[in-house]
């Protein structure tokens, strides 16, 4: 080794000129150094860990995944999991449980063949949901389009009543979203997924308004659509014709072979047709239909029939909604006659229908304004009435309360100016209804049968003038207490309202229909957390 490379290696040896015994205690010393910054690191490692636990079982991570990307917008697990929740709850309330909401929708399926899982059939309903949903903020914000004040209103009630929901349920609020909404949901995720809703709403709203949809339009549209515009009034009656089912020597259920069902339903419509053979030979033939009704129907509903002779009345029924029943396409048929009888297949039995009337309705649609006083409830069921749960269902006295409060606000008004805009600041400061107690109480083209029996039979009373006032008592559950009316004046005719109503509806169908198609969505990695 030359002389300068030993002299340098000399001054990079920290231990040169240190005896045997203070080496040993150098090298003790470093050696403690690094067990130090090795625990240390270690601690900082396991520290982090732990926070990063924390924070993932908090669901910070997961409820910002993007789950799905649609029409170029992210929309993240706890804005897709608004609609997925909605969708996933309605089906599993109308099932009958065919369905356990608690485990993995993916295991679980729609059909024996295990062809598409409850989950697909979800998340399929979400996608085509959000495509309109980002067709239409798309659209607002190419439009300039904001929220409105009604807008605002919307969302501030929607997320007030959501309040109260939780609170009758016994749930703190952010307890209750993640009940409803998936487990990721949080008050402010759910701010921003009803201020989407509202916008788009708002817009589409806006939009329908710009249509300028004329008389002459809507003429028009009820000469090609006169079938699903036009009111009936008809009477049916049901003849089942599902074979019964069996139970074998070990109390298994046997179902009904093909030949017991071919023979359950040709009885059924045999039954039919004497049926009606005996209500055209009447001269009377609608008093026949409604009296010989309870020798042909079903003993469970042989008691209703005998009891009511207008069980099988059914009056005031547009068109268009009579498309989902089995007989609807017999009713509208424009050579159908009022008086005519016919019999009517279905998949499980046989429908005997009458044809009463098919009329162009002329009745008025009512504009009205109504202060709603809902009737206290306790804060706790009593345990001691068994029949009765007094934080659902007021109290005599707590009723007697309601209308005297109504009583005594109808006086108020009533001793005033007795105008439109005065009953519609009593509703904003008294009303309980979150309907329309942000726009002075007032529902517009309020059409026969809307509103509740009672409700409704005050509209539209013989002589009902406008101006007039009244209180009629609310029965429904949760609605229990009084209104205040006061009918504001008269509107477009039933038949028009529903043509106007179905004609912007086939435009905006159509109008969405262009915004959406070629429309793509794709998966991103939230979508594992849906349902959740």
């Amino acid at each position: 080794m030359s002389a300068s490379r030993e002299k340098k290696s000399r001054q990079s040896d920290p231990t040169q000129g240190l005896t045997q015994k203070e080496r040993k205690e150098l090298q003790e010393q470093q050696a403690a150094k690094r067990k130090a910054v090795v625990y240390t690191v270690i601690g900082v490692i396991v520290a982090v860990l732990v926070a990063a636990l924390l924070i993932w079982h908090s669901g910070i991570f997961q409820r910002g995944k993007t789950a799905l990307t649609v029409g170029g917008r992210d929309y993240s697990v706890t804005d897709v999991n608004y609609y997925f929740t909605y969708y996933m709850n309605q089906a599993y309330s109308t099932s009958g449980g065919a369905f356990d909401p608690s485990k993995d929708l993916r295991t679980q399926y729609t059909d024996e063949e295990q062809t598409k899982s409850y989950f697909d059939q979800f998340l399929d309903s979400t996608i085509e949901q959000l495509k309109k949903i980002s067709a239409l903020e798309t659209a607002a914000s190419e439009a300039g389009y904001t929220l409105s004040d009604d807008d605002k209103a919307y969302v501030d009630e929607a997320i007030s009543s959501t309040k109260k929901a939780a609170e009758s349920y016994g749930y703190a609020y952010d307890g209750y979203l993640k009940a409803m909404y998936g487990k990721y949901m949080t008050p402010s995720a759910f701010k921003t997924c009803v201020e989407r809703e509202a916008l788009v709403n708002g817009y589409q709203s806006a939009y329908a308004d710009s249509l300028g949809i004329t008389d002459e339009d809507i003429q028009a549209y009820y000469e090609e659509n006169a079938s699903t515009l036009d009111t009936y009034d008809y009477r049916y009656i049901y003849l089942s014709g599902k074979a019964a089912s069996t139970t074998d020597e070990d109390g298994n259920t046997v179902e009904p072979t093909e030949e017991e069902t071919k023979a359950a339903m040709e009885a059924a419509k045999a039954k039919a047709d004497a049926f009606v053979a005996a209500v055209n030979s009447s001269d009377d033939k609608e008093t026949a239909f409604a009296e010989l009704a309870p020798d042909y129907v079903s003993e469970d509903d042989k008691e209703d029939y005998e009891a009511d002779p207008d069980a099988s009345l059914h009056t005031g029924t547009v068109g268009s909604s009579l498309s989902y029943q089995s007989f609807g396409e017999w009713l509208m048929d424009d050579s159908r006659a009022s008086g005519d009888v016919g019999v009517v297949e279905s998949s499980s039995g046989y429908y005997a229908v009458m044809l009463l009337n098919r009329y162009r309705d002329e009745t008025a649609t009512a504009d009205i304004r109504h202060i709603l006083i809902k009737a206290e409830v306790a804060d706790a069921d009593d345990p001691a009435t068994e029949d009765v749960d007094e934080s659902k269902v007021p109290t005599q006295e707590a009723l007697d309360a309601a209308k005297a409060e109504a009583e005594d606000i109808l006086a108020q008004w009533e001793a005033g100016d007795k105008t439109a805009e005065s009953f519609g600041a009593l509703a904003e400061e008294y009303s309980d209804d979150p309907g329309s107690n942000t726009n002075g109480g007032l529902y517009e083209q309020v059409a026969p049968g809307v509103m509740f029996e009672g409700f409704n039979d005050w509209i539209f009373a013989d002589g009902r003038a406008i101006g007039d006032t009244g209180l009629v008592e609310n029965p429904q559950d949760g609605q229990q207490g009084w209104h205040i009316i006061y009918l504001e004046g008269w509107d477009e005719p039933v038949w028009k309202l529903t043509g106007k109503n179905a004609l912007t509806n086939e435009k905006l169908n159509t109008w969405l229909e262009g915004l959406t198609e070629n429309m793509e969505a794709t998966q991103g990695a939230g979508v594992k957390y849906l349902g959740e």
